[in-house]
């Protein structure tokens, strides 16, 4: 008797194991960092207001991690260069059960970085008019560029995406000097820490960040640190969501 009692005892601890383990790989915890377009919605075909409405209600989030200021999100202002969030994100949010989660600097924060930023560039127009010009034409170029590449909704997700918004933002450090990469690296340090603090605050749950094609892979890359077992594939799932049948398919 005391060996079968032994034995019991033995094998409960990993019984409980086991049932850790099923429920641990049932629950749907997934996380997934998507790029919205910003300005370029309308003139991107394949991935339209429509479609950016699609990925998020297909995955079904229950935390919504978003590209605003936590003013903006608790008024639902309007967000100037990102009319996404009237068109899209705002009335989601009105529809559907998500814990909404503000990732850009608000209050003094905001005006510090947004000072420094902005600083740093009209320094630039004044020692060096001409670079400042080039970048002007970079950036419209660079735009230019991307909606000639992106034929698929996934390949704003994807690394060749990155790298093209990567040679952008390369250029801006070059020309707008240390002031300006460290007012960034600020910005992107703030966002980060709130996207690292919604993965490791929500266990359980599906987490979904939406960014922009800009600046997605440095925010999956946090993210993937954070808990790099529950990322999802955002270029796989984006042309598989936002498909014209996902709806039906799901």
């Amino acid at each position: 008797m005391r060996n079968m009692y032994s034995a019991l005892l033995f094998a409960l601890p990993v019984l409980l194991l086991w049932i850790g383990s099923i429920k641990a790989f049932g629950a749907d915890d997934r996380v997934v960092v998507i790029g919205a377009l910003q300005g370029l919605h309308d003139r991107e075909p394949a991935f339209g207001y429509d479609r950016l409405r699609s990925a998020i209600v297909d995955f079904r989030p229950d935390v919504l991690v978003l590209e605003v200021r936590p003013d903006e999100l608790a008024e639902k202002k309007p967000t100037p260069g990102r009319p996404e969030y009237p068109a899209v994100i705002w009335p989601l949010l009105a529809e559907m059960r998500i814990n909404a989660v503000a990732m850009e600097p608000g209050g003094d924060l905001y005006e510090e970085i947004t000072r420094q930023a902005g600083a740093a560039f009209a320094a630039l127009k004044q020692r060096n008019p001409i670079g400042a010009a080039a970048l002007t034409r970079l950036d419209e170029a660079t735009d230019e560029a991307l909606l000639a590449y992106w034929q698929q909704p996934g390949q704003i997700q994807d690394e060749k995406t990155a790298a093209v918004a990567y040679g952008l933002q390369s250029a801006q450090f070059a020309l707008a000097g240390p002031d300006f990469a460290a007012a960034q690296a600020r910005w992107d340090g703030y966002m980060a820490s709130q996207v690292r603090k919604a993965v490791r605050d929500h266990p359980g749950k599906r987490i979904m960040v939406v960014g922009s094609y800009s600046n997605r892979a440095m925010l999956e890359r946090v993210a993937r640190e954070q808990s790099s077992q529950r990322i999802v594939d955002a270029e796989a799932w984006v042309g598989k969501a936002a498909a014209p049948s996902a709806a039906s398919a799901n």
